[in-house]
């Protein structure tokens, strides 16, 4: 805005960001670890005697931490090959855990080959539910190495494929009293750790070095493969006393590949690819990786996200990570505060730097990027060079312009400013107190020289421009919403009001730039919104019977709520809802999901694929489809509220459409404000396309008359 001809100056808000952030101060739970670089070599027996280790856990309280430690190198039954690494693999976690973390030993339960039978892997993991030790919220990890199994789907598991993964305990495939002992399905083991989830919270590591493609043919190559297909009929009722259980909640089967919200899985490899031992066989290419880089970087360093991109190249094998809480420190609940997130550098042929990144990721024209030589650097050194966006950049990838220096193999690049299409513009009621604070906000932010998006003030004459319109009634700040897609349903006035001082008004600017930025960012591909199919449904849960055992499953009824882009909703209490994505084209592609409450600016996660160093499976095959809220996808239904005194809401759910996979976890923000509500929880290369489809979810207490 204008007054007395002056305009107020431009006003960084994305330093904002990082003029929000709470000083990031880490808690190990053993002595740190120094900084080194992942490699490919074996890590130092982690058995051997760690004096500075062993004082540390006896001198200080025990690591809040309790794990369920599962290795199985010799299986009962004949038709499956005996591994040679699988219960040194659980070993050497276990001694991590123990002279690396100073995890008590009363803390670890231990399986070893026979004692790794089926029930006691059920039994142990709700053994962890009612544990009274563990409280809501300590960490609780889950480990496995042996075979993985792929099976026959039964007859009404919604399993999005033919086929279910299982984990196979030393008795698999064995009779018991004439009955074939079947492993742990992965409908099972879901159930198991949505039930522990609701017990003792999500604060749950599962890894598994297993893989679920393979042969039972015997081959001196089969020996180092942790995986096999079964050829057994299982039951549709197997173990519907696990997930059919009395609360009501329904967990699909192939848990692996679902949005998971109750715990944070790191798999050996991609769901076409197999988990291999070492050519000795004293361990899994992917426990020893895994162990090498926790020990060199500290596990209170690192997130889900970075442990996984530090991991070193392996053969035919890229590990996965997915999960809802991947950006979440290793071991902890709580997430890091807007960790700064890095992109990879390279030179190419031409000598050009290019960012694996593009616009795709966020990125636009005029952007500025301080380059590093190594993730560890970003943190302790200075940059070696300052780059900058001069031209559009392409989907996937953006060309960094700047002086000359040298790339060994890979150098890492951290946003440091962002071009004008990002800038928070406001509209801002003319009042003396308002222009006293956003001045002085203006001078304490352009001190700032970390800042991104800029925030830009506009005058009465160029209202229309502006995303957000703020203004001081009864000595409160107010926020007057500007999008027309939200107002033309009634909805014009945030109900939040916060006092006219720079601390309160800072963090919800920072929100608010980055809320507005990635909500109206869009791609261009019209031809991947062609290709796909979205049906917004509400869900019923049924409860027919198989045999004489009653079977909950949830099922979309009634039309497709979508209209014309417009969802229309009354809120009621247990009203659960989901989205069904079906992919026409021939190519496979990658979705994500996000919620966007203009009521208080967070953005949820309603679903983001998995991601790795390397290779990432596509969720959405070609001519195929995908769940979100039920069935195979996974994740938790769509549930919506109103608070008291509000009888309208108005938010989007917004989806990324790419061919490629895009890491948007940076996306998803909490609320500024103080009081929380909103939403309940190929062979061919593919082309470079990306694409967003907007869907404005408008709410109400009852029905338009």
């Amino acid at each position: 805005m204008a007054k007395n001809g002056n305009h107020y100056p431009a006003v960084q808000a994305n330093a904002l960001e990082p003029l929000c952030q709470e000083v990031q101060v880490d808690q190990p739970a053993g002595p740190s670890q120094p900084h080194a670089q992942a490699t490919s070599t074996p890590p130092k027996p982690i058995q051997s005697w760690n004096p500075l280790s062993n004082l540390w856990a006896m001198i200080s309280k025990p690591a809040a931490l309790f794990a369920l430690i599962i290795g199985i190198d010799k299986y009962k039954d004949a038709k499956l090959d005996d591994l040679g690494g699988a219960v040194a693999d659980a070993k050497s976690m276990k001694s991590y855990l123990q002279t690396t973390l100073g995890v008590p030993e009363s803390q670890i339960q231990t399986l070893y080959n026979s004692e790794a039978t089926r029930d006691a892997i059920v039994d142990n993991i709700r053994a962890l539910q009612t544990n009274p030790s563990i409280q809501k919220g300590d960490a609780i990890l889950i480990f496995y190495a042996g075979h993985g199994g792929t099976g026959k789907a039964p007859a009404g598991w919604e399993a999005g494929g033919p086929e279910i993964q299982i984990l196979l305990s030393h008795d698999a495939l064995c009779k018991d009293k004439g009955n074939t002992i079947y492993g742990v399905p992965d409908r099972t083991m879901g159930s198991l750790l949505d039930q522990l989830s609701h017990e003792k919270g999500n604060n749950i590591t599962v890894i598994f070095d297993c893989c679920h493609s393979g042969s039972l043919t015997r081959n001196e190559r089969s020996h180092l493969v942790r995986g096999v297909n079964v050829a057994i009929e299982i039951p549709p009722n197997l173990d519907s006393d696990i997930w059919g259980g009395q609360r009501g909640t329904t967990i699909e089967p192939k848990f692996l590949k679902s949005g998971l919200s109750s715990h944070v899985l790191l798999a050996a490899c991609g769901s076409q690819e197999t988990a291999k031992e070492n050519l000795n066989r004293t361990g899994g290419v992917f426990t020893t990786a895994l162990l090498d880089t926790l020990v060199s970087v500290g596990v209170d360093k690192l997130t889900y996200t970075e442990l996984i991109q530090r991991l070193p190249t392996l053969l035919q094998q890229n590990p996965q990570c997915e999960g809802n809480n991947r950006h979440r420190i290793i071991f902890d609940e709580k997430a890091p505060n807007q960790r700064r997130q890095l992109y990879v550098v390279r030179e190419d042929e031409d000598g050009d730097y290019i960012l694996e990144a593009g616009a795709a990721h966020g990125i636009t024209q005029g952007a500025t990027f301080d380059v590093y030589r190594n993730r560890d650097s970003a943190i302790t050194e200075s940059p070696l060079v300052k780059l900058k966006v001069l031209d559009s950049p392409d989907p996937f990838t953006t060309v960094l312009s700047g002086p000359r220096f040298s790339i060994e193999k890979q150098a890492f690049a951290l946003q440091t400013g962002a071009g004008v299409e990002e800038d928070l513009i406001v509209h801002i009621a003319i009042d003396p107190i308002m222009e006293s604070v956003f001045k002085a906000l203006a001078e304490e932010i352009k001190a700032n020289k970390s800042g991104q998006r800029q925030m830009r003030a506009v005058d009465d004459h160029e209202i229309s421009m502006a995303h957000l319109d703020i203004a001081f009634e009864n000595d409160k700040i107010v926020f007057n919403i500007l999008n027309p897609l939200v107002t033309q349903h009634g909805l014009k006035r945030m109900s939040y009001q916060i006092n006219p001082t720079i601390d309160e008004i800072r963090p919800v600017l920072c929100s608010a730039a980055h809320f507005y930025w990635h909500l109206h960012r869009a791609g261009r591909d019209t031809i991947l919104q062609d290709a796909v199919k979205i049906e917004y449904t509400r869900l019923i849960e049924l409860r027919p019977k198989i045999g004489d055992i009653t079977v909950p499953i949830r099922m979309p009824q009634g039309p497709n709520l979508i209209q014309e882009g417009i969802v229309e909703l009354v809120v009621k209490k247990g009203d659960m809802y989901g989205i069904k994505f079906t992919n026409t084209s021939d190519v496979d592609l990658y979705v994500s999901v996000f919620y966007f409450d203009n009521s208080d600016f967070s953005i949820t996660s309603y679903y983001q694929p998995p991601i790795a160093a390397g290779k990432v499976d596509p969720p959405l095959l070609r001519h195929q489809s995908l769940t979100v809220g039920y069935g195979a996808g996974g994740g938790r239904p769509f549930k919506y509220s109103l608070p008291n005194g509000q009888d309208l809401d108005v938010g989007f759910v917004k989806i990324f459409i790419s061919s490629e996979q895009v890491d948007l976890s940076a996306i998803p923000q909490a609320s500024p404000f103080r009081r929380k509500r909103g939403v309940d929880e190929s062979e061919d290369k593919p082309l470079g396309l990306w694409s967003t489809v907007l869907l404005t979810v408008v709410q109400r207490r009852n029905t338009p008359s």
